[in-house]
């Protein structure tokens, strides 16, 4: 399991999946802010060609945490990377998801996909572990 994780914990940014590559789907949204959530659950499915359900069975295990508006999911490009990320631990890895939630345990998400510091300082996940701590706080 050591192999897997290490596999999956040197995808970086760049390597975004073949699948995603060789559609261009990353070109083609240049110019939009990578944090902004503005897909929603239908075209983030489309996008990654994958069910809606199995992104909310992801939401529902606690591997992604979409925006909700109402009863809406909206998906940010990093949150897309970040699915793909998922993706590939659990088809090229090997990896179950009760075994990328034991991961996320013992490491935050920003080490598997080499998260860089200036993003961290605004990610809810980064907060959330006591790890960054603004001024005066």
């Amino acid at each position: 399991m050591a192999l897997s994780f290490e596999k999956a914990v040197n995808q970086r940014d760049g390597d975004l999946g073949p699948q995603l590559e060789d559609a261009g789907i990353w070109q083609a949204v240049e110019g939009i802010d990578p944090d902004q959530p503005i897909f929603t659950i239908g075209t983030a499915s489309n996008m990654l060609e994958v069910h809606p359900r199995t992104l909310r069975i992801y939401e529902k295990e606690g591997l992604i945490k979409p925006l909700r508006k109402g009863r809406r999911r909206y998906f940010s490009l990093n949150d897309l990377q970040w699915i793909t990320c998922i993706r590939s631990m659990i088809h090229d890895q090997g990896i179950s998801i009760a075994g990328i939630k034991k991961l996320l345990e013992f490491t935050g998400c920003w080490n598997i996909v080499n998260c860089p510091t200036e993003k961290r300082k605004t990610c809810t996940a980064y907060k959330a572990y006591g790890l960054f701590k603004e001024r005066g706080h």
